[in-house]
């Protein structure tokens, strides 16, 4: 039998998108309009590779206990369900699509290599949050029920399975989430091999949050300082592709004030950090970023 991994030779890059809220869906009369179509020139590139699978890690599930990290499966090659967790939107939101396969066989890898490197892993069946389709519909479809435009059949991914991954319980642990990231970047650094078609299977690595993230004075028609302020840290910290886990750390302790400003709480930048745990030589590469409000709009790439 070939061995499970192989080095990829070729790998794709990982990515850190900002997704929004439910409504950043629709592009230009929601959300941040260079940030949908920034995401609509990923997809595009993405689709165009056509990866075998794409891990995803949305700051919409932390895992259910200390030390434990969870992987989402359904019964192998089924579609994914969706999960329509918001609040007190139109009732079309929760009537939109977006379909996608698991596939079983890597779930299963990514849990015995999240073992092996010292976390507690098992597969936990679920659906997909928002945090995941609703930036992947932005960037792999073109249709929505707010322009009537319908679902027409087949996979919005034909050719990639999707595996999503939850956060670690505790959003303040930097050093766990950042250990996640480097164990994880193993499905983008190597080929997997796949029982079932007999073959490698070629995959890359998506973080979902968002680089400031302030619902509680969401509403602001212009940028908070505090919202440049901690993109323009960011982007100081990633101008350095050397001790990151260092300087994002300091955030907490040099910069207390700005961060839970930036985040009060901290899941939607723990994508991030565990992002940063998956950079190769090259670091971290800003490839957008604005800010709207008490949002930041950030997308990395790793």
């Amino acid at each position: 039998m070939p061995a499970k991994f192989t080095v990829n030779p070729q790998p794709f890059p990982n990515y850190f998108v900002s997704h929004g809220g439910p409504t950043f869906m629709y592009g230009q009369s929601n959300g941040d309009v260079g940030a949908y179509k920034h995401l609509q020139q990923l997809g595009a590139q993405i689709k165009a590779w056509k990866p075998d699978y794409i891990v995803v890690l949305s700051a919409h599930w932390q895992s259910s206990a200390p030390n434990l990290i969870e992987v989402a499966t359904v019964a192998d090659q089924e579609e994914n369900p969706l999960i329509y967790d918001f609040y007190g939107f139109p009732k079309y939101m929760y009537q939109e699509e977006f379909h996608t396969k698991n596939l079983r066989s890597v779930g299963e890898l990514i849990a015995s290599q999240l073992q092996t490197a010292g976390f507690d892993s098992k597969l936990t069946k679920r659906g997909l949050d928002h945090g995941v389709w609703v930036p992947f519909k932005a960037a792999f479809t073109n249709y929505n029920t707010m322009t009537q435009e319908k679902y027409s059949g087949g996979l919005d991914l034909p050719d990639t399975a999707l595996i999503q991954v939850s956060l670690p319980y505790d959003d303040t642990d930097f050093k766990t989430a950042y250990k996640l990231g480097q164990a994880i970047d193993k499905f983008r650094s190597h080929l997997v091999w796949d029982d079932a078609s007999q073959c490698y299977l070629k995959g890359l690595v998506i973080f979902s949050g968002m680089s400031v993230h302030n619902l509680r004075e969401l509403g602001s028609p212009y940028a908070e300082p505090y919202s440049r302020q901690f993109n323009e840290l960011l982007r100081q910290i990633f101008a350095n592709n050397t001790h990151l886990l260092l300087l994002l750390e300091r955030i907490k302790h040099d910069h207390t004030k700005l961060l839970y400003r930036a985040h009060p709480t901290l899941e939607h930048f723990l994508p991030l950090v565990i992002g940063s745990g998956s950079a190769g030589k090259e670091g971290v590469k800003e490839l957008y970023n604005s800010e709207s409000g008490s949002l930041g709009w950030g997308i990395y790439q790793f």
